[in-house]
């Protein structure tokens, strides 16, 4: 849970071993009922169908964000971290963190208590057991977080693991950051889903909303990297894909190797398309859209969420995975600022 960040990001933490239509029903809070067939098109675009109901998680208020600063005019967000001044030294960190989580102080097994999470409402894959904390050479550095996606499971009732981070307040402008490895011999498959932010209604699951957004990641066939994007105009139905690119190649995740991802989110002028939609892998810049519309004239909600949110799906058996499958996190960092560039 809370650690200064310098252990987090900076050079006293080292890997411990190399570093080199969707179903989305929760336990709890469900995106249930979603039936889609996801395709694979380029930047801005997906042919996933699905048909869904609202995510029981999912906060409907319209969070006020009355200025152009970092935040909406309150400093508080989650965890102990909250509000902390941390010197990260020469390497990367975080000043003003809202939310850390490094794993290193749970006890190795299966991961049962969500508390480090502000308590979410509701959670699948924990009680299920596809949740565990691993260390030594399997870890990153200490401890890390390790998903468990069994074969034939599409969707988070079948693999993988959901849960809602919800901050105490909303920003208007946000950046995550996490280690992610697939593990060795990886099959991607046709993809599935890795965390980001949210706010608003925070939609899924190919609806119609102009009410909210969500900013998961995914990855692809072949471990293509895209930021996966549900937003007042999206073009398809069911979320559009912005492809991560350095120098015009397609970025993957690479099997048995830990990435280093960031998201930047920062909210438009409600109504005017100014906002910015950024992300980085292992400290290069792959995505740059500085006209992202994140809310309407009508609303002014802001990033008030983190949706830990991974499976394989889509959903249909051609998205299942083909052999049991585990991805490992670490290093979970909320920032008002930039945490690894």
């Amino acid at each position: 849970m809370g650690l200064a960040l310098s252990a987090v990001f900076g050079c006293a933490r080292e890997p411990a071993g190399d570093e080199a239509g969707e179903t989305e029903d929760t336990a709890a809070g469900t995106e249930d009922g979603q039936t889609s067939s996801e395709g694979e098109t380029g930047s801005g675009s997906t042919s996933e169908s699905e048909s869904s109901s609202d995510d029981a998680g999912t906060s409907s208020e319209s969070e006020d964000t009355s200025s152009d600063d970092a935040t909406s005019g309150e400093s508080e967000g989650t965890s102990s971290e909250t509000g902390t001044e941390t010197d990260t030294g020469s390497a990367v960190g975080c000043d003003r963190p809202v939310f850390v989580n490094d794993f290193d102080d749970d006890t190795p097994g299966p991961y049962v208590d969500l508390a480090d999470w502000n308590d979410p409402p509701w959670d699948s894959g924990v009680e299920e057991g596809r949740v565990e904390i691993i260390e030594g050479d399997d870890a990153f550095a200490g401890r890390s977080l390790r998903i468990h996606y069994p074969e034939g499971g599409v969707g988070p009732s079948q693999g993988g693991a959901q849960w809602r981070l919800e901050f105490d307040a909303s920003y208007t402008e946000l950046y995550l950051a996490y280690r992610i490895r697939f593990a060795p011999g990886f099959d991607f498959v046709k993809g599935g889903k890795i965390p980001g932010l949210v706010g608003g209604t925070a939609p899924t699951g190919c609806v119609e909303d102009q009410t909210g957004f969500s900013a998961r990641g995914m990855w692809r066939t072949d471990g293509r990297a895209v930021q996966y994007m549900y937003w007042p105009e999206k073009v398809e139905n069911c979320g559009d894909d912005y492809d991560y690119m350095l120098d015009d190649t397609p970025v993957t995740f690479a099997p048995g190797q830990w990435h280093l991802v960031e998201h930047r989110l920062r909210m438009n002028t409600p109504g005017v398309a100014d906002g910015v939609l950024q992300a980085w892998m292992d400290g290069e810049l792959v995505l740059d859209e500085q006209d992202f519309l994140y809310r309407t004239a009508d609303y002014d909600y802001a990033v008030d969420a983190m949706y830990f949110s991974t499976f394989f799906g889509g959903s249909g058996a051609d998205w299942a995975p083909t052999t049991d499958e585990t991805v490992d996190f670490d290093d979970f960092v909320v920032c008002e600022g930039p945490i690894t560039h």
